[in-house]
């Protein structure tokens, strides 16, 4: 939409507005100073509204009663005098968001539709997107995006003093996730911390990147890179926030906290419960930082699994055996595929906590046999086997043939 086009449309809408403004004898004031937005880096062109088909200057002012109006008394080359033309006419801060957003979107479009190959026409016995996709690192195309959409969200910050991906999200109806953990941190600090994160992350992603191509452990130096960008990080938070904020948002957003909740999946977990086994882990990770485990090193390896039994104890020794057991099956992805199957079906919520017990006997059963010297592979193997179909057959009559023949698709 252009901006002419969107101006008659609110103007329509805003009739008594108009008269207002019509009457209103003094000028415009300017929405912010010169040295304001514009200097922003990498920004300034998308600062710029083009004022009218005939390329004139818009006039600032609008004469007490007799002149006629204008569009072009609203439209402006500079966004910022724009936004204070339409405050002035009282049009509502929601629809100037609308309008803004909109504008600058469409004022970024072309860069981002140039970042993806295309043919210049398409005739129908042509492959398009899959074929040129892959004479490309699409993974570059992907950073790039996310590049144009943070300077967008820094315009948008600037200008209206909103996080334009929180603003996305409510327009749509969606849940922003990051939003609601964060709801105990004022908007224009949530927003600067999804930045930091988003930028944080792509960095991070970039090195492990690395290792998934090749199948090979992070080097020596992609450790320490890594080192430092947590450091960078952590560093970056601690001007961001007060001890306290920051200590809060390690509990909401941390990958520590976030592993975390995963494991505590339905068991009720309260407060106490939560940053005692945030606190465990914690000190575990700082001690044992994934990243830098040397795995090739049998007394490294060694070390690591004797500190991950002590870990367990500790938690086992905050729980109690019966909570454990249930803090164990909330990391086992099954209880979790489970749970998945028995809502879609409709099914009676404690079939999959009972589903689940029929897995982990089996497991238990199976793992016996395995360490039984008295069974050859052979004999291991077929009695394995028929512990796996007689543990089908167990699920299969507790939840049914539908949503069994659904769970094990998912598990495959």
């Amino acid at each position: 939409m252009t901006v002419r086009r969107a101006l008659q449309i609110l103007i329509l809408l805003n009739i008594g507005a108009i008269v207002y403004w019509v009457l209103r004898p003094a000028p415009l004031t300017h929405a912010v100073e010169a040295d304001g937005v514009g200097a922003l880096p990498g920004v300034t062109a998308a600062l710029q509204i083009q004022s009218s088909a005939t390329g004139s200057q818009p006039s600032t002012t609008s004469s007490a009663t007799n002149a006629p109006f204008h569009w072009g008394d609203l439209e402006s080359k500079d966004y910022r005098e724009f936004i204070a033309r339409l405050r002035t006419i009282g049009c509502p801060e929601q629809t100037i968001r609308d309008l803004i957003i909109a504008d600058i979107d469409k004022l970024y479009a072309a860069r981002i539709q140039g970042l993806r190959p295309r043919r210049p026409s398409l005739n129908y016995w042509e492959s398009e997107e899959a074929e040129l996709a892959n004479n490309f690192d699409q993974r570059e195309w992907t950073r790039k995006e996310r590049e144009i959409e943070r300077e967008k969200g820094r315009v948008v910050k600037e200008l209206l003093g909103v996080d334009l991906a929180a603003e996305r999200q409510r327009n749509k109806g969606e849940v922003d996730q990051f939003e609601r953990r964060l709801a105990f941190l004022p908007e224009d600090k949530r927003a600067e911390l999804r930045d930091l994160m988003d930028t944080w992350s792509e960095k991070e992603q970039a090195l492990r990147d690395k290792a998934w191509d090749t199948g090979e452990p992070l080097s020596e130096e992609d450790r320490i890179r890594l080192r430092l960008l947590r450091e960078e990080r952590d560093h970056a938070l601690s001007r961001a926030l007060d001890p306290e904020q920051k200590e809060h948002f390690e509990l909401s957003m941390s990958p520590t906290a976030e592993a975390l909740r995963h494991d505590l999946y339905g068991m009720g977990a309260s407060e106490g419960d939560f940053r005692s086994l945030y606190e465990l882990r914690r000190n575990f990770e700082e001690a044992w930082p994934r990243d830098e485990i040397n795995t090739g090193d049998e007394a490294t390896l060694k070390s690591w699994g004797q500190a991950l039994m002590t870990l367990e104890e500790q938690v086992k020794g905050v729980l109690g055996e019966e909570r454990f057991a249930m803090y164990q099956r909330g990391q086992d992805y099954r209880f979790h595929e489970l749970n998945a199957t028995i809502s879609r079906f409709g099914l009676p919520r404690e079939r999959a906590a009972e589903a689940y017990e029929y897995l982990r006997l089996s497991q238990m059963e199976r793992n016996r046999i395995l360490q039984t010297s008295s069974f050859t592979p052979d004999q291991q193997v077929e009695i394995s086997s028929r512990i796996d179909a007689e543990t089908d057959r167990a699920l299969r009559e507790l939840m049914g043939a539908g949503p069994f023949h659904f769970y094990k698709q998912r598990v495959r």
